[in-house]
């Protein structure tokens, strides 16, 4: 067994010398971050976060989007935490080992940590929690995760062909925690910290029944903040919770997610000190760029347009090559969005996943977008040809802002580049956005993926439909086994093989229009100068935990 505990010891060490001399940088601040002194600096204080999108749920087994993932994580610890450099450190787990083979990892839970209500926080709680994850009765869109790290039969239990007691986790005394393994997964550590994997009381959940996390009151916390405001379509309060293992290094005592869609008033609460931090929309960038507070980040959140194959017109490779063509992908980003987006170069974002020879995997697999409209037109009559006349589809986008002005961009960008083609636009709130695309209810959905962990397989998985519990439209088994090849077949194991395999695999959806990548996600934002301790992830979930507020 390889052991951990002194490396990561060291490790946190030099993270929280890293915090306590950070400067005023908005993303600054480690994950165990700060001192005695550092902590009693802002002690009492309270951040306020706008956000434009509303909580969907406070299920972390069944959610799928980052503003629910980012609240989870305020009140629910994992095995690990991501520091601001996106690196696992110890979090409800002090120390792990790692077998010679890769294939068993044994985490070690801390000492004295507990639920809010005062219950023990134990092996058998991950156990349940990653059970119930897999579980075909719940059926939750992210049970493929547990797959993708390889733990052993994951996809049968999925299935329903082996029962949950097969899952390959086991505890082995109430702070012992073993995973195994089919296949080594390097990215493991830092996908602990992900809500999915995070523990389940299971008393608690089945006393709860059909109302657990509809509530404040129908959770339990063993995170850094307990949930003790809940006002659907308005603001969510986190409140420090002195129970936490590291309580004496989270500095601010409450935490509130402001639900503003308008980002005219929630700047206007902004200058009046209501809010601390806060989205730009386009037109306000360049209003406030020479700004005091001001800041701007690529995201690895990567914009796309999906299509449901279940529609025969959309099945017509010839229209969505047509519909790729004629979209502006850099005018969208510069001067639609003006946030710091960039046009998208294929399906995986670019500064997010890195290969073996330490290159960004966008530059070494290129840009495979093509933009030319009269190369879009020629494909379009190929297309009407085929579809007896001209196309009338529906866009489905969220309610946002920034979608909205997206949306409509895409109306006039594809109904003057291919004459005769008509663009209905279909706006609903995200949570309903992601129901109708999820039934397949829809025609055409403009939607994002927020990468889990830093390797491109986050991205490609998703149109894998031979993985277990996949819920998409789209199949294509040429695809399916580039993926297997290099996930769990002779590639695998080659760091450099399966790095080839997924820079093909992404060229293969490409080539067959399997969806339409737009943009990369920027960010625009207003940050209080006197609150740091952001910590933005490109993979992974952007964390509020350790904000410091000064005086």
């Amino acid at each position: 067994m390889k052991s951990f505990r002194k490396v990561l010891t060291a490790g946190l060490a030099m993270a929280m010398l890293a915090g306590c001399s950070s400067g005023g940088s908005s993303s600054s601040g480690g994950s165990s971050s700060g001192s005695t002194a550092a902590a009693a600096s802002g002690a009492g204080s309270a951040v306020t976060v706008a956000i434009d999108a509303d909580l969907n749920t406070m299920d972390y087994e069944y959610a799928t989007d980052g503003n629910s993932f980012i609240m989870q994580s305020m009140c629910i610890g994992g095995l690990t935490q991501l520091d601001k450099d996106a690196q696992a450190q110890p979090d409800l787990a002090e120390s792990w080992d790692v077998s010679e083979d890769g294939l068993t990892y044994t985490f070690h839970l801390r000492d004295g940590i507990k639920w809010s209500n005062g219950e023990p926080v134990t092996a058998a709680d991950f156990v349940y929690g990653w059970q119930r994850l897999v579980s075909p009765d719940l059926a939750s869109e992210y049970n493929f995760i547990v797959s993708t790290i390889g733990v052993v039969n994951a996809d049968e239990v999925i299935a329903g062909t082996k029962d949950l007691s097969e899952l390959g986790v086991e505890a082995t005394d109430d702070k012992t925690f073993v995973v195994h393994l089919s296949q080594p997964c390097g990215f493991l550590l830092p996908l602990m910290a992900f809500p999915s994997f995070f523990p389940l009381n299971q008393a608690f959940y089945e006393s709860e029944g059909a109302n657990f996390a509809q509530s404040t009151s129908d959770l339990l916390y063993c995170g850094p903040y307990t949930m003790t405001d809940w006002q659907t379509g308005n603001q969510y309060t986190f409140t420090k919770n002195p129970d936490y293992w590291d309580a004496d290094n989270i500095t601010v005592e409450n935490v509130t997610f402001k639900f503003l869609q308008d980002t005219q008033s929630a700047m206007l609460e902004y200058q009046s000190g209501n809010i601390d931090v806060v989205k730009l929309a386009s037109e306000q960038v360049d209003a406030y760029k020479d700004a005091e507070g001001f800041t701007t980040r690529l995201q690895g959140y990567a914009w796309r347009l999906d299509y449901n194959f279940d529609n025969t017109t959309l099945q017509n490779k010839d229209l969505r090559e047509a519909i790729s063509k004629a979209i502006d992908r850099t005018a969208i980003a510069e001067n639609v969005l003006k946030d710091g987006s960039v046009a998208a170069e294929g399906f995986i974002p670019k500064e997010f996943a890195y290969g073996p020879d330490g290159k960004d995997y966008r530059e070494t697999a290129g840009n495979l977008i093509v933009e030319n409209v009269e190369e879009a037109q020629a494909a379009y009559e190929k297309a009407k040809e085929a579809l007896g006349g001209d196309v009338t589809v529906t866009l489905l986008f969220e309610d946002s802002e920034a979608c909205k002005a997206v949306a409509e961009n895409l109306q006039q960008q594809l109904q003057t580049n291919l004459p005769g083609i008509t663009v209905n636009l279909d706006s609903k709130p995200k949570k309903t956005r992601l129901e109708l695309m999820q039934n397949h209810d829809y025609e055409i959905g403009l939607t994002r993926w927020g990468p889990d962990y830093a390797d491109p397989q986050t991205y490609l998985d998703l149109f894998k439909s031979d993985r277990a519990g996949y819920t998409g439209s789209y199949s294509n088994e040429e695809y399916n086994a580039l993926m297997n090849k290099a996930e769990t077949g002779e590639d695998a194991a080659n760091a450099e093989a399966r790095w080839a395999d997924l820079i093909a695999a992404e060229k293969m959806l490409l080539d067959d229009y399997a969806m339409c990548p737009v943009y990369q996600n920027g960010g625009a934002m207003m940050i209080n100068p006197k609150v740091t301790g952001i910590e933005f992830h490109n993979a992974g979930v952007d964390s509020y935990r350790h904000l410091t507020k000064a005086e």
